[in-house]
């Protein structure tokens, strides 16, 4: 059968794998041929403010070669064209060799010139990897994959970052020729993560429609409000992801740090970057990205606000912990939206449509870097702009955070603007973050993503049934709403332990389904709900109309629990005789304990005589009925354990050793033992009939009424009755004797 475009299952899977491997080589190499050491090259040659504002943004900027991508490149494979652009990028990077030969203006011009060409193929290939990243990934764990690659990725960044800050730190490696060296490494690591793109599973072309420009694409997005607003979001993170890069130049400018003390603040933003990924991971699927976007960027407003107003000679750790904290946000933030792009990113058209979201970002980017450049010049104005409590504060940036922070504040807004079906309110994903509830429910949904252990299921689900945060909440109505579940039973005996009224409805409506297979179970729920006036509502019209005789009689438990009055009383003893299996039976006698404070219900002891029952179906009956009434040991269930299991001499002996402190008994205790041996059953009905003759338990209805239900056995026809219905005769008259008043 041909195959589509479109991958299955296994192909994602082994494209997920695939990426994560390419994804930790290529933070290796990029982290080598870019970023942290461009700018302490470009420092070391002497370049001016502008220039490192144009680093800073040149990753961007670049962009404007991508709306020739997809006519260069139609009909190609799309992974093909990615691994091609991705070694080209390095071997630009040889180039930087001729750094040995020049100084000053020179250097820094051959320097952006080397560092735009590879930019420019880093872009070509980031706007191919959007769409891989979509195509091995589907709505359900998109951002988990998102998450994983930016883990893999940051991971070993930052890990070679410690590398390279120890490697500079050594005299010999500090200058030029150690920077270069760790350049040529990254070519070789470059080489290695083009190699392994290969291996991700594609059928995709690059498509080009004549007339579909960047700028009609532009357009089109900008007139649908949902996919607007995301592109928006997109293209100011990235713009506050820029500015912020000039952290790097501001430690060297302003604090006069060393090169490998710079590489280490660098491995302190991948570290933070590494946190953002799994942060996203565990929240992004179940939250949604809106909620998380909008508290990202509100604490990233704060952090920036410390970047204003704190002073250059405050020790360095003070920034490097501070620059962590703002990194993790932003980086929170730039992960997210990402996954708020793929979720509206067109099959058709898709490389086309990444060029012009890139191209976009060029020219924002570009005009970013020029601006923070600028501002980063003015440091004298920038040092003198506040004062607190009479002190100078600010540093020699202040005006270029002072730019991100504005930029920041647009995107919260925006955020706060956007729509994503599914996701949390701010307020609701906030309950979840900052709550130690919440936290724990989401660590037991990610162990019970990966728990098939039946037992272990089991347990987890009672877990979260405990856990009251709106997140296990959504889960548990998540799992209620799908037809079938392994763990749907467990949620609703969580739910009959911790009623939660937030489900309350969706109860309802199962108990209210005639095919739902959990229906009972929903039903027996809702006697748990008591403070609902709508549960008695619902219990009494599916006790009076309920189709099977099952429903009534569960009905009829949950109402009893509720109401515990006779209002429903007569309905349930009239139902109770259509009574078809014990559960049904069970669940009657268990309304009518309720209902029936007077226990009349006892005077149909022999009711299962009458219908000529089961021999199980009369102990079960008779083992409930000793159970409502505690009368303590031995219990009757017990004599019926060993009276199936073993010898009947045995098993009534002991039970006749014990009861022989009722007077009767111990007077005819070979007598009863001999009867039951021979099957003398006369003798037995008259034996408990003279024990209830004489017993006086009045001072208790239940007790009384249920010697009469006894006594009414001496009308019945003997050879209706069989051994299990004795031993309740006998057990019963020994129990009422014992609780006599005479």
């Amino acid at each position: 059968m041909p195959k589509t475009k479109y991958l299955n299952e296994a192909e994602k899977k082994a494209g997920q794998n695939a990426m994560y491997i390419e994804e930790t080589i290529n933070g290796v190499s990029y982290s080598l041929l870019a970023d942290t050491i461009v700018y302490l090259l470009a420092l070391s040659f002497g370049a001016s403010s502008l220039a490192l504002g144009y680093i800073a943004s040149a990753s961007y900027i670049a962009g404007v070669v991508l709306p020739f991508v997809p006519r260069l490149f139609q009909g190609k494979n799309q992974v093909k064209v990615q691994s091609a652009v991705w070694y080209l990028r390095g071997f630009v990077c040889l180039g930087y060799l001729g750094l040995f030969f020049l100084e000053g203006s020179a250097a820094v011009l051959l320097l952006l010139g080397i560092y735009t060409a590879f930019c420019i193929f880093r872009m070509v290939g980031v706007a191919l990897n959007d769409f891989t990243l979509k195509s091995i990934s589907s709505v359900s764990n998109r951002g988990k994959v998102v998450a994983n690659v930016n883990v893999a990725y940051q991971s070993s960044s930052m890990i070679v970052r410690c590398l390279m800050a120890l490697v500079l730190g050594f005299q010999q490696f500090s200058g030029l020729f150690g920077m270069l060296m760790l350049q040529m490494i990254g070519v070789v690591g470059n080489t290695l993560a083009s190699r392994k793109i290969r291996h991700i599973p594609c059928r995709s072309v690059v498509t080009y429609k004549k007339g579909r420009n960047v700028w009609v694409l532009f357009r089109e997005a900008m007139q649908q409000h949902m996919l607007s607003r995301r592109l928006l979001l997109r293209w100011i993170s990235t713009c506050v992801a820029v500015i912020f890069g000039m952290t790097v130049p501001f430690l060297r400018v302003e604090l006069h740090l060393s090169g490998s003390m710079v590489v280490l603040y660098s491995v302190a933003l991948g570290l933070s970057a590494v946190f953002a990924s799994f942060f996203s991971k565990q929240f992004a699927d179940r939250l949604g990205s809106r909620p998380l976007v909008v508290l990202s960027s509100l604490f990233t407003l704060f952090f920036l606000v410390i970047w204003v107003l704190l002073p250059a000679s405050t020790p360095p750790i003070w920034f490097f912990i501070l620059g962590f904290f703002t990194n993790f946000f932003i980086s929170m933030v730039s992960i997210l939206v990402v996954r708020l792009v793929a979720q509206v990113m067109p099959d058709e058209e898709a490389i086309s449509f990444n060029s012009m979201v890139n191209f976009v970002i060029a020219i924002i980017a570009f005009a970013v870097g020029l601006v923070s450049g600028m501002l980063a010049a003015q440091g004298e104005l920038a040092r003198n702009l506040f004062t607190l409590e009479g002190q100078v504060a600010g540093n020699g940036y202040s005006l270029v955070f002072i730019f991100a922070l504005g930029l920041t504040a647009v995107e919260t807004l925006v955020a706060t603007r956007l729509q994503e079906v599914g996701s949390y309110s701010s307020q609701a994903a906030a309950a979840v973050i900052f709550s130690v509830h919440g936290l724990q429910a989401v660590s037991m949904l990610e162990k019970l993503d990966r728990t098939t252990n039946p037992a272990k299921r089991r347990a987890l689900m009672l877990a979260l049934g405990n856990n009251l945060n709106n997140i296990a909440t959504s889960e548990m109505r998540g799992i209620l709403a799908s037809p079938f579940s392994t763990d749907k039973k467990e949620v609703l005996r969580a739910l009959a332990d911790r009623p939660r009224p937030a489900l309350f409805d969706v109860l309802i409506r199962i108990a209210q389904d005639n095919d739902s297979y959990v229906q009972l179970d929903a039903i027996a729920v809702l006697g748990s709900y008591g403070k609902e006036p709508r549960a008695k509502e619902v219990l009494a019209q599916l006790l009076l109309e309920g189709r099977w005789s099952s429903v009534r009689s569960m009905a009829s438990k949950s109402l009893a629990r509720i109401t515990e009055s006779t209002e429903y009383l007569s309905i349930v003893n009239e139902l109770s005789l259509q009574a078809r299996h014990i559960d049904e039976e069970i669940d009657f006698l268990l309304a009518k304990r309720f209902m029936d404070k007077q226990g009349l219900f006892y005077q149909d002891f022999f009711l299962s005589v009458e219908q000529r029952r089961s021999a199980t179906f009369r102990q079960t009956r008779y083992a409930v009925l000793a159970s409502f009434l505690k009368f303590g040991s031995p219990r009757l269930s017990n004599l019926y354990e060993l009276m199936n299991n073993g010898d009947v001499k045995d098993f009534l002996s002991g039970f006749l050793t014990e009861a022989r402190d009722l007077p009767q008994i111990d007077e005819c205790y070979d007598e009863i033992l001999v009867a039951f041996e021979t099957e003398n059953w006369g003798y037995v009905r008259d034996f408990c009939m003279g024990v209830l003759d004489i017993c006086d338990v009045s001072q208790n209805p239940c007790f009384e009424n249920l010697r009469l239900g006894i006594l009414k056995g001496r009308e019945m026809d003997l050879a209706l009755f069989d051994i299990q219905d004795f031993l309740s005769e006998l057990y019963f008259s020994y129990s009422l004797g014992k609780n006599s008043r005479s």
